[in-house]
């Protein structure tokens, strides 16, 4: 690996992210199944989404930073586990080429974790590659990360919510970008997800 070469693995191992946000939220070619809730863990509920974590800050897409995300419409309508959808671009410190996108709402009411993430993959019609199986932790539900089209994704269902990250990483190492997004997965749902009491 040259010098440019290595010096990019190093920003984006530093960054944990990748390179620009690609929405890439595929349209459905069918209505997901609900399911009863069956996974272990709490009731959850989203609280807020967090302006700033750790290295990463909330920023529009021109790289400026924001106050609050922005609500989505559109993906609640395309997907039927989503009672409502937000949208956030999470800059990593100054590495404008790194930024990862966060859509997170409310589960639909009888849909299980499990049932709203593989009907998320389901999607995607085969095309995902290196899908993982990410712990859970103590909220329980269902996490898992794949590479689609050379997008990279993370997503998480549980008793109440679900999120979805995707990012473009600039450098074809699938399993090293998965890995790091699944801590940012990790990172983020810790902060933005409560248990329901």
């Amino acid at each position: 690996m040259g010098t440019v070469g290595a010096a990019s693995l190093a920003v984006l191992l530093a960054a944990c992210g990748g390179g620009h946000v690609n929405q890439h939220h595929p349209a459905p070619s069918h209505s997901p199944s609900a399911a009863t809730r069956t996974a272990s863990g709490p009731a959850t509920e989203l609280s807020a989404y967090p302006v700033r974590l750790g290295v990463y800050h909330l920023v529009d897409k021109k790289n400026h930073p924001v106050s609050a995300p922005t609500p989505d419409h559109r993906f609640p309508r395309r997907y039927s586990f989503a009672v409502n959808a937000t949208d956030g671009l999470y800059r990593p410190g100054n590495a404008v080429d790194h930024n990862v996108y966060l859509i997170a709402g409310q589960l639909a009411q009888g849909v299980s974790p499990a049932a709203a993430v593989q009907d998320y993959l389901g999607f995607f019609q085969g095309q995902e590659v290196h899908l993982t199986t990410e712990p859970a932790g103590a909220l329980g539900g269902t996490v898992k990360c794949w590479v689609a089209n050379g997008v990279t994704f993370c997503m998480w269902a549980d008793n109440g919510t679900y999120g979805v990250f995707d990012y473009e990483p600039p450098l074809a190492l699938d399993t090293v970008t998965i890995h790091h997004l699944a801590g940012v997965t990790a990172l983020f749902r810790q902060a933005m997800v409560r248990v329901k009491h």
